[in-house]
């Protein structure tokens, strides 16, 4: 060959015309391909016995066949050097060959298999195949010899049908199954993975657990990483793990959880072959129906709670009934309030209840800088903030007490400062005996608990030597910002005197309506106005009969029906209060009770919005505007800057959004249609308001209670549209 770099254009492309008839020439050979001998692939095959010699790749593609297997099986040589040894083998299938490939490289020795081949005139024909991974010509492929099967040794294999017990466990489970080799690639799935994942088998083989196509996130929304994937966890720590919660968005961006068990494979000799991932819904699980029915107990507990604390009565009394009603729910050994006193910083009691109150009697708790202040109550105490201890016999700082925490077998602590309006009402003290109890959303339900003793507190002392029972406008905004989508209270104020005006109803009273009043509100109307439209077909009677009354005028397991015959039981009360101005009024308040099914979905937050059942909740935090700015500016740095802290599952379907998660824009969820909306929410200078707002899809009207409060960097809005 002549050297390139010194010849010109005309020449060089003589020359590539010569090198291409010469590889050409090479492929008229007697051997049908310049690219592959086949004597060279016979020795490179070693000791394998047959006639029939076959390369292909990793995924089973024919890259060549030798004449004596065309001749075989009758196909044209170009028709079969476009097929897959899958395709025309009914003895392996794709998933099975990428198996046998994976066990091929990671042994480095050939593997003998049985084939049954499919001829061009629909006959099969038998096999015994020696395959073998080889490096041929600077390729890697996998080299298969093939000899007929002899009639004994087919009397001696078993019926192609029968199956391992292994294989029919896997295909019969209603768990969704996923073998994956050492590096994480899926090997075999079963019918219930593939229906799990979304997608069809072909698809899913070969490819990692960890794809971004099964589109699986954690707990906060994002991206599932290697680290965190239950199935690679097993793999690398080869140790199993048992009900791992994850999550996996649909193409629509709704999230649905799923329930993982996971553990290592190993072969007989003990080595690292891959490992096993077992996947369910978690909605069908016995781990969500204990959820529920604990969530259930959760719901039942704050609503007991919340009408605890509107009832009225002392504030020892409000404490007592609440302690008890924590023992009660959860079992707890303890429950304590503990208070401060001036010139004193040692922790006393207030009230307690359980069974093990007499450990109060043995302790002593500061919340200075002793060992017996830096405590677990004493560091909640004095930083302001809950303090949680999975094992308090194995934590250094509760040393002083945990001789005593043994013999009263007190293994985990939930101290919850009670603060309301900056205002500090102690400590309340829960204790379990169970280790690591106090997590998830039970300690989040238990936090809200803590907040509605401490409002209770609060505004007994406020109204305390007045015998008011409550502000109306504080117990009605706080209500409804703090607590509306927990506890799902029907709320609605009234003027004390005959005919009754409404002076508020919150969203939830809407529920006890008809239309046009459920859409269009009833404040400022009179009883005997949208009476014929209340389920609560007597309700005027009752305020008639509240009026000068000392005692409440209530009613547990009232039935009330509406216009389509469909019953539901609520109970409900009618308080004497009085409002800022000295004014008397009545509060009327009522929950729905006896409807596990309704108390699931209000649990789970999956209740339709288009049935009115739960409220539409957007928070969103934004910065702050200067007066002058123009209403396009705010609404501009609104869309821009305006940061999502919570979207409940009404609003994304009110939106027609996807799922909306916490830290995205506000622009996500709000778009050009709201713009009027906007405009009116930026331009309130109150620290609430009322606001219509108008459904684009439907052309529907709804209210929209709109709260506001500052925050350090800006400001935050809690928007409740109304169902």
């Amino acid at each position: 060959m002549s050297n390139l770099t010194k010849m010109t254009k005309s020449e060089l492309i003589d020359e590539i015309e010569r090198l291409r008839s010469q590889y050409e020439e090479c492929g008229d050979e007697e051997n049908g391909n310049g690219k592959f001998d086949e004597d060279e692939l016979f020795a490179l095959a070693g000791e394998a016995e047959g006639d029939e010699l076959f390369l292909v790749t990793d995924t089973g593609r024919f890259v060549f066949v030798n004449d004596t297997m065309q001749q075989q099986l009758g196909y044209p040589e170009e028709e079969l050097l476009g097929m897959s040894l899958p395709r025309i083998d009914r003895e392996n299938t794709r998933a099975q060959w990428l198996h046998r490939v994976s066990r091929i490289k990671r042994s480095g020795a050939p593997e003998v298999f049985e084939s049954e081949q499919i001829a061009s005139d629909g006959s099969t024909l038998r096999r015994d195949v020696t395959a073998s991974y080889v490096a041929y010509r600077g390729r890697n492929y996998v080299l298969c010899v093939g000899s007929e099967l002899q009639p004994e040794e087919e009397e001696r294999r078993p019926p192609a049908t029968v199956r391992t017990r292994e294989e029919i466990l896997q295909q019969m489970t209603s768990d969704g199954v996923l073998i994956v080799d050492t590096r994480g690639t899926i090997i075999e799935t079963n019918a219930v993975a593939d229906r799990l994942l979304g997608v069809p088998k072909s698809e899913i083989i070969s490819r990692s657990c960890v794809d971004s196509r099964w589109r699986l996130v954690d707990t906060a929304g994002e991206p599932l990483s290697i680290s965190s994937h239950p199935i690679m966890v097993a793999l690398v720590e080869e140790q199993q793990l048992f009900n791992r919660r994850i999550d996996m968005l649909s193409h629509e961006g709704s999230r649905r959880s799923l329930l993982v068990n996971a553990a290592p494979l190993h072969d007989s000799a003990g080595d690292l072959i891959g490992a096993v991932g077992c996947i369910r819904p978690y909605d069908d699980s016995a781990e969500r129906g204990d959820e529920l029915q604990r969530v259930r107990a959760m719901l039942s507990l704050q609503r007991s709670v919340t009408e605890l604390v509107i009832r009225g009565g002392s504030e020892d009394d409000l404490e007592r009934r609440i302690c008890q009603l924590l023992v009660d729910y959860g079992g707890f050994p303890l429950v304590w309030r503990a208070v401060t006193q001036e010139k004193d910083e040692r922790l006393h009691l207030s009230v307690s209840a359980g069974d093990e109150t007499e450990y109060l009697m043995k302790i002593k708790v500061r919340y200075d800088d002793t060992p017996h202040g830096n405590g677990p109550l004493g560091r909640a105490m004095k930083k302001r903030e809950a303090v949680i201890v999975g094992d308090l016999i194995a934590d250094p700082t509760h040393e002083p007490w945990k001789k005593q925490a043994e013999k009263s077998e007190l293994h985990s602590l939930a101290a919850l400062p009670l603060l309301y309006a900056g205002r500090e009402y102690g400590l309340l003290s829960i204790y379990s005996k169970d280790r690591d109890h106090f997590v998830g959303p039970e300690l989040k339900g238990l936090s809200l608990v803590a907040n509605l003793l401490a409002f209770g507190i609060h505004i007994r002392r406020e109204s305390e030597g007045t015998r008011r029972i409550v502000d109306e406008h504080i117990l009605q905004q706080r209500m409804l910002e703090a607590y509306e989508e927990s506890s799902s209270v029907a709320i609605a104020l009234f003027d004390a005197d005959d005919p009754f005006r409404c002076v508020y109803a919150n969203p939830h009273f809407g529920m006890l309506l008809d239309e046009p009043f459920r859409s269009a509100g009833v404040e400022e109307q009179y009883v005997s106005d949208f009476m014929y439209s209340l389920y609560h077909r007597d309700l005027y009677q009752q305020l008639q009969q509240a009026t000068g009354s000392e005692e409440p005028v209530s009613e547990d397991g009232a039935v009330f029906a509406d216009w389509q015959g469909e019953e539901t039981s609520w109970n409900w009360r009618i308080f004497s209060v009085t409002s800022a101005d000295g004014e008397a009024q009545l509060l009327y308040a009522a929950y729905r009770v006896g409807d596990d099914d309704a108390e699931s979905d209000e649990a789970a937050g999956a209740e339709s919005a288009a049935d009115g059942e739960e409220p539409a909740v957007v928070i969103v935090d934004y910065p702050r505007f200067g007066p002058r700015s123009k209403t396009e500016t705010r609404i501009n740095r609104f869309l821009e800057d305006g940061v999502l802290t919570e979207v409940s599952s009404a609003a994304s379907a009110l939106f027609s959004s996807a799922r909306a998660l916490p830290g995205e824009s506000a622009a996500t969820l709000f778009g050009e249609s709201e713009t009027a909306f906007l405009g009116e929410l930026l331009s309130v200078k109150n620290t609430s308001a009322t606001l219509p707002w108008t459904d684009e899809q439907t052309g529907r009207r709804r209210s929209c209670h709109a709260f506001f409060t500052a925050t350090d960097e800006g400001q935050r809005v809690c928007l409740v549209f109304s169902p």
